[in-house]
């Protein structure tokens, strides 16, 4: 059974209703059998249980982990700083922990905004009478009260109504009123069926009775948030990467902890001081400030991207964006700019005119060369713009964007509409595509009408030659207007025939001509789409219009396509031929409904790709759910599109979804450089207990020295390098791949055989050096003089420090050599290196930080030891640098690398 299809008689037999509604006995029955009228999403969420779940991510446990080991160090050995480690540790895990939560929070919300649409209290009849009652109470066969204003609480088939128009918006992202009717629809599908009502949705104006025929999760409403709802989202590259991070490190901390735990025991040093050795090597391993410096990092793009029109929600999706290959986006509003432009004019003669201006602004004027033009284009767009309801008060457009080109440009040619007067209006719906207005004017009365060439074209009998005098509506004319029509199609137009008729008949009119219609492409599109081209990414449009104008539109934006693709041909293929359509050929896909969106992403996803999803409709929600990236529009979208989503465009423009595209990609390179930066210092950290423990020195390096570089010295410079902006070539390069890690070869062989061997070295030629200087003798491992002992463990730490400012300096490109990127470019690069000055005065000055970091005073003419290996990693690295740019442009000689 099909509601929409039977007639009052037969829907009221089906659903054993009738025009007084149900009684309180039948109503009480089938809530019973049908159960309330609400969309339940599964048990409420504990919160408190998923907020503890956060500390049982791997990471976490890693950083808990080094936190117990730091305190049972710290016991064994005390006063060594290992308990202030621990705490820290344990800090840094809280606001990670907390900060996730939260993100995970605010992703839940997607469902609270669907439900939020659904209205509280319905008016219904009840035992033959008005009665107001909780929407949930609501079952198939009541009979549903709607006025102006009304949220509609159920599916329902219209019996009665009075110029019912909804907004169905919520639904199908489409803004303009929607018509409703009560005569029985031959709609294929329920959404396109004008003699039905819908759950979320909301009555713009009219009234209206109508029969529920759906509840609960039977709505076209319920359908979407269930599959909103059921619909999981994978883990972003950025989630994987922390794994695989997180896996890797503990790999290596602990695989050090045993190796040297068992070279410890068997040289004889002993159980208890080999597992504290062993102990001290895995925390030093573990990067404390790694997971800080990620988050602080992507909130700083985050941040980037708002200034740049794109919010995002969640910020492991900015990442993300950095993998994008596809990017499937509307036509309306994110391509072109939402606002219909009346600019090309034919004639019922076949004259041809056209209008300049752009938008809904009155600038703008006539351009034509055969006499008598501008009289009949002033007839036909005074038909036209009377024709319609749209209207713009002040400075505001009010109204349909298609009715609103007509009356701008009725207003740019100067017609006079005084004197008319409205006395009926035979109202546009999906079956008769036209609409027909009838006024009086100077005592007679006269319908204009407007709507489909194909519609129009057949109700016409006569036309208006250039002069203005009727003639016969024959072939050759129809044969004439058919190819204007197809030729204004071609150009990407929306195309629509303008008549009148002084008989008043829909049947006998008389064709004023074409009006070529057409919402402009965004001027900026163009570049955006080559840039995506040129960065390996593909975009795919879709789009409700029809073939021809998705066309045409794509061509003048420049974007490649090999084939077209119609929401009915969709319809028929399987998934299996879907996807092996979309992974030979880049599909342009029109005639789309939104709910059609999923199975394209989902074939994608299957294809291996990372899907950038764009969409501004409730029914758009799952496909922005499942997407890789789900991007909202921030002027048209609905708050449902807005909550499913990771993005949100701020400006609905094609152009701020690749200006984020390159953060992306960028935020994943300056997580590289600072990866690499922070492991670097990992080996100056780990060398000198591995030499002191299998040699006879003393302790270069405290546990508490080690947490001031973790969590104090290389915060700001990682930070900063994490801030840094897009390199040249960032969009010359293809999507980052999905096997592609931030933690791979090049970053270990970079951070631990290069830098970090320079680093460590720097470090015990300053420690060594500075006690032979003054009279140390190999062999003294415990130095009666507590004031050399801190000088020398400050020069160890200075030898790390010094070295790290410098090397966050050469590590500012990936690629390119430190002086291409600019001296003054990061500006908290700046003040990152004005705290590490200001840090390494305190260490050698400032007596309470040196009581806490065990540091001392060291003489300015004994600090020299420390100058050559900066200077020494700065030439090592660059080089290295130099050297990869040289096989990168042998092996893709149209890249630039200088």
């Amino acid at each position: 059974m099909v509601p929409y299809l039977l007639s009052t008689s037969k829907l009221y037999e089906a659903f054993h209703s009738r025009s007084s509604g149900l009684s309180s006995h039948e109503a009480a029955q089938r809530l019973e059998e049908f159960g309330a009228n609400a969309i339940e999403v599964g048990q409420k969420k504990n919160y408190l249980k998923a907020y503890a779940k956060q500390y049982v991510q791997f990471f976490a446990m890693l950083l808990e982990v080094a936190a117990i080991l730091s305190f049972i160090a710290d016991y064994f050995v005390p006063n060594e700083g290992s308990d202030i480690l621990g705490y820290a540790i344990v800090v840094a895990v809280i606001i990670n922990a907390t900060f996730s939560f939260w993100q995970e929070y605010k992703a839940d919300k997607a469902m609270d905004a669907l439900l939020a649409l659904m209205p509280t209290m319905v008016r219904v009849k009840r035992d033959e009478k008005v009665v107001t009652l909780d929407a949930k109470a609501l079952v198939p066969g009541d009979v549903l009260l709607l006025e102006e204003g009304d949220k509609i609480a159920s599916d329902a088939v219209i019996l009665e109504n009075t110029s019912l128009y909804i907004n169905l918006a919520a639904l199908n992202g489409e803004s303009k009123p929607s018509r409703r009717t009560q005569e029985p629809s031959q709609a294929k599908r329920a959404l396109d069926a004008q003699n039905m009502v819908f759950a979320g949705t909301t009555v713009i104006s009219g009234s209206a009775q109508a029969l529920v025929v759906a509840t609960g999760q039977a709505t076209e409403f319920g359908k979407i948030a269930m599959l909103t709802h059921s619909v999981q989202k994978s883990l972003t590259p950025m989630q994987k990467e922390v794994i695989h991070i997180t896996r890797i490190l503990t790999v290596i901390a602990f695989a050090m902890g045993i190796v040297f735990f068992l070279l410890g025991y068997f040289a004889d040093r002993g159980v208890l001081m080999a597992s504290i050795f062993a102990l001290s090597l895995i925390v030093a391993n573990v990067p404390e400030g790694l997971m800080p410096t990620i988050t602080l990092s992507l909130s700083l793009a985050s941040q980037r991207m708002a200034k740049r029109n794109a919010l995002i929600k969640n910020l492991d999706s900015v990442q993300t964006l950095g993998s994008a290959t596809v990017i499937c986006t509307d036509k309306t509003g994110t391509l072109t700019r939402n606002e219909m432009t009346l600019k090309a004019i034919t004639l019922a003669c076949g004259t041809q005119a056209q209008l300049t201006g752009e938008g809904y602004a009155l600038e703008g004027a006539l351009q034509y060369e055969a006499p008598h033009t501008k009289e009949a284009v002033q007839r036909l767009l005074l038909s036209a713009a009377l024709n319609s309801r749209a209207s713009i008060e002040g400075q505001t457009p009010m109204g349909d964007p298609t009715e609103l080109a007509l009356v701008v440009a009725a207003a740019k040619v100067g017609t006079q509409t005084q004197g008319y007067e409205k006395i009926e209006e035979i109202p546009f719906t999906s079956d008769r595509k036209m609409m027909s207005s009838i006024y009086t004017h100077k005592e007679a009365r006269v319908l204009f009408a407007k709507g489909a060439c194909e519609v129009l074209f057949e109700r016409c009998t006569h036309y208006l030659d250039a002069q203005g005098v009727q003639k016969v509506w024959d072939q050759t004319a129809q044969k004439r207007m058919n190819e204007a029509a197809q030729a204004l199609q071609e150009q990407a137009y929306r195309v629509l025939a303008v008549a009148q008729s002084d008989s008043l008949d829909e049947s006998s009119l008389t064709l004023l001509g074409l009006v070529g219609i057409m919402d402009l492409p965004r001027p900026e599109v163009k570049e955006a789409i080559h840039l995506c081209q040129s960065a390996g990414i593909k975009t795919m449009m879709i789009t409700g219009d029809n073939p021809q104008t998705a066309q045409a539109v794509a061509r003048q934006i420049g974007m490649h396509f090999d084939t077209v693709i119609t929401g009915s041909q969709l319809e028929g293929m399987d998934d299996t031929a879907l996807q092996a359509q979309l992974a030979s050929q880049t599909v342009l896909f029109a005639r789309m409904a939104s709910h059609q969106k999923l199975r394209i992403a989902q074939a994608l996803k299957a294809n291996g790709e990372i899907v950038a999803m764009t969409g501004d409709g409730v029914n758009d929600a799952p496909a922005l759910k499942y997407a890789d990236i789900g991007i909202a529009m921030g002027r048209s979208g609905t708050d449902v599109a807005k909550e499913a989503a990771d993005m949100i465009l701020l400006d609905d423009n094609f152009k701020s979804i690749v200006a984020a595209i390159e953060e992306g990609r960028t935020v994943y390179f300056n997580i590289k450089k600072f990866v690499t930066y922070i492991l670097s210092s990992n080996v100056p950290e780990i060398v000198p207990y591995v030499l002191q423990f299998f040699f006879k020195i003393p302790l270069p390096l405290s546990v508490i020295q080690i947490l001031s570089i973790d969590l104090g010295s290389d915060m700001l410079p990682g930070l900063a390098l994490g801030s840094e902006a897009p390199e040249k070539n960032i969009m010359k390069r293809p999507p980052i791949g999905k096997h592609e890690k931030i933690l791979d070869w090049e970053v270990f062989k970079r951070g631990y055989f290069i830098i970090g061997v320079i680093e460590a070295t720097a470090a015990m030629v300053a420690f060594i050096s500075f006690l032979l200087m003054h009279g140390w003798v190999y062999g003294q491992v415990d130095l009666n003089n507590p004031q050399l002992q801190a000088q020398a463990m400050t020069m160890t730490l200075l030898g790390a420090v010094t070295c790290q400012l410098v090397n966050a300096w050469t590590m500012r490109s990936w690629e390119f050599s430190a002086w291409s990127v600019g001296l003054f470019t990061n500006k908290l690069m700046w003040g990152a290196m004005l705290f590490e000055v200001v840090w390494i005065y305190m260490l050698l000055n400032v007596q309470a930080v040196q009581t806490v970091f065990r540091t001392a005073y060291v003489p300015l003419n004994e600090l020299w030891i420390l100058l050559p290996f900066p200077v020494l990693l700065f030439i090592t690295h660059e080089t290295y640098k130099w050297r990869k740019r040289r096989k990168l442009t042998l092996r893709e000689p149209g890249m630039v690398y200088s």
